[in-house]
């Protein structure tokens, strides 16, 4: 039995959803992690509403999960595709005749199920940005700070650059104003014209991370969507520019740069900085204590 954690109730549409008829068989669910740790982030996220989840052994590769509370019972079979990649099937070919839920809620349940609860109230702190320049858009992410209407992100491709497009987590989009940008630290603090709550830096930050110590990521995915990615700290922090950067084995998407990543407890390690050439799975973070500094040296409207 997995005991529920204190996990918000994210994505538990997945708990709602009416049955599938019987003999139906919605289309197999693709998700682009292997399938121990897509059935870790699924277990976690029923066990946050409640049930009581077990695994049963079947002849292969695959693995099948069976969730019940009372006289309700979740049933699906995730199988792997490649060694990075898996399927996520359910309803009655996947064991049982109950479905539970559709093909976006299991993936909102995939990429937010998986972190703790401290990790996912940051959330509502992350943007999604966009500006132009020569001619070319570039998407990246940030985090709002203070309470003054102020995001931190990363200031790398934003050189002649003074304006962006800012999504905040309500659903509107508002227009920001490039304060200040440190091609050194490759940080960027951005302005909007209204004040906006943002993520409370005092107490809540981790300057120093310990080896193979988990770390959770959010950032926007290309079409906008909040995406959370879980890594790991690397042996020893690296050095690239006279900076530190902690090395991290994550996946990093494209538009993710700029976002927070948080320790298990959901205090702020830092922000996405990108990822290592050449590879999907080994990324680099920014550490707070050179975002602190940066932030004392930089004042709003610099």
């Amino acid at each position: 039995m997995i005991v529920p954690s204190l996990l918000p109730r994210i994505a538990l549409l997945l708990m709602l959803t009416a049955p599938a008829l019987a003999g139906e068989r919605p289309p197999a669910h693709a998700v682009d992690l292997p399938a121990p740790e897509t059935a870790a982030r699924l277990e976690r996220c029923l066990a946050a509403s409640g049930f009581d989840v077990t695994r049963k052994a079947t002849p292969g590769a695959e693995i099948r999960i069976i969730a019940s509370r009372g006289q309700d019972v979740r049933a699906l079979l995730v199988s792997p595709r490649s060694p990075l990649a898996s399927v996520v099937e359910w309803g009655a070919d996947a064991g049982e005749p109950h479905a539970p839920g559709t093909p976006d809620d299991l993936g909102a349940c995939i990429d937010r199920g998986g972190a703790p609860a401290g990790v996912l109230t940051g959330e509502k702190f992350v943007v999604c940005l966009r500006a132009v320049r020569d001619g070319r858009e570039i998407r990246f992410s940030g985090l709002l700070i203070g309470a003054e209407g102020t995001i931190v992100s990363t200031g790398h491709d934003l050189e002649r650059v003074e304006a962006v497009s800012v999504r905040l987590r309500d659903g509107r989009t508002v227009p920001g104003t490039i304060g200040r940008r440190d091609p050194l630290r490759d940080l960027s603090r951005i302005d909007l014209s209204e004040p906006v709550p943002g993520f409370p830096l005092v107490g809540r930050v981790r300057d120093r991370l310990a080896p193979d110590e988990p770390v959770y990521s959010l950032g926007c995915a290309e079409g906008g969507e909040l995406r959370l990615r879980e890594g790991r700290v690397g042996e020893i922090p690296r050095v690239s520019g006279g900076m530190p950067l902690w090395e991290v084995r994550m996946e990093t998407i494209p538009g993710s740069s700029g976002g927070p990543a948080f320790d298990a407890a959901g205090n702020l390690a830092g922000l996405v900085k990108g990822r290592f050439r050449g590879t999907k799975d080994r990324g680099y973070l920014i550490p707070v204590g050179t975002i602190l500094d940066f932030l004392g040296t930089v004042k709003r409207g610099d």
